[in-house]
């Protein structure tokens, strides 16, 4: 059965995992884990996302990701791609580093967002890498000792996640605290709530969803995303809006190209020939007009000021309009 596309939409909730091929290390030593978070910031901010959580095991990872204006799988293809690269040099192995492609769940993120903050966090414990909470706090390669004040991995968007305890710093540290601890007495140690004991050693965690939060309701589920039957369905009429919206923008591409002569790469450039200019007015119009593209994405997605666009709005209007 063929695999469904992934539903990439800005603006919402992703818990990412992506785990070595055949089950092999993809961290083999601390300079690993730096180059690793290392991408991750440079690929947050290139792409206007922000990270709530992470934690990195020897063999997997997990990110709780919030999409920025750029595609989740742009941030994850740089990332990914990247380290793999280094990773197979510095090794001098060569092939697939990580197992397929990523898992990306689309979370519902009013009802899930501390639920998944803790079950990323806990992971280190879980699987039997630090022996305590007071392991887990001093463990660098996980986001729950930066919310408690103790790393300081700059990416990661603290005073969001510490925001959900209250506006308080001391105060809300303390609540987060107090909220870890309660969701780790949940589980004995070597032991998932959801019953499936935790494989090997050294943070070989095969089965990571099995302690994953679970539906609230199921009438209208689907496998990419995390919510009750009405986010389900809120979230698949968005997809299918995006998708729509998408070919239609394809086709008002095909049309600037066909009737200007100038390629769309050209129009997305800076290039101030008569003609380019002309082109980039008639599809900013176009993509407003018949796509419902905001001037905002406009401005984006041309790399210009918002009272340009509105000019070459205006003007492409005029020129279709004669």
């Amino acid at each position: 059965m063929p695999r469904q596309a992934r539903i990439d939409l800005p603006g919402h909730l992703y818990h990412v995992i992506g785990r070595g091929i055949e089950q092999r290390d993809i961290f083999g030593d601390p300079q690993d884990n730096v180059d690793f978070l290392t991408r991750l910031e440079k690929g947050l901010g290139e792409t206007g996302s922000k990270c709530f959580a992470f934690s990195l095991l020897p063999n997997h990872f997990h990110l709780l990701i919030l999409r920025g204006h750029r595609p989740l799988a742009e941030l994850m293809r740089r990332l990914m791609t990247g380290y793999a690269v280094r990773f197979n040099r510095k090794y001098k192995r060569v092939g697939h580093l990580f197992q397929n492609r990523y898992k990306a769940i689309l979370c519902d993120k009013d009802s899930y967002l501390l639920e998944l903050v803790a079950y990323i966090h806990l992971n280190p414990l879980r699987a039997g890498l630090v022996g305590d909470l007071r392991g887990l706090q001093e463990y660098k390669w996980c986001g729950h000792g930066t919310l408690l004040g103790r790393n300081d991995h700059k990416f990661l968007a603290r005073d969001d996640v510490l925001g959900e305890f209250g506006s308080r710093l001391r105060s809300a540290v303390s609540k987060y605290g107090a909220f870890i601890a309660e969701r780790a007495g949940r589980f004995k140690h070597g032991e998932l709530s959801g019953g499936g004991a935790v494989r090997g050693v050294r943070g070989d965690v095969l089965k990571v969803d099995e302690d994953f939060p679970t539906q609230k309701e199921k009438p209208a589920s689907d496998e990419r995303i995390l919510g009750d039957g009405d986010f389900v369905k809120g979230v698949l009429r968005k997809s299918k809006g995006e998708q729509e919206n998408k070919l239609a923008i394809n086709e008002i591409i095909k049309q600037v190209e066909r009737d200007s002569g100038v390629a769309f790469e050209e129009i997305r450039s800076r290039g101030q020939a008569r003609q380019t200019v002309k082109a980039r007015a008639m599809y900013c119009y176009l993509a407003k007009e018949r796509c419902g593209v905001s001037g905002a994405q406009l401005t984006k997605q041309l790399r210009l000021s918002s009272g340009a666009i509105s000019h070459l709005i205006r003007r492409g209007h005029q020129l279709l309009k004669n």
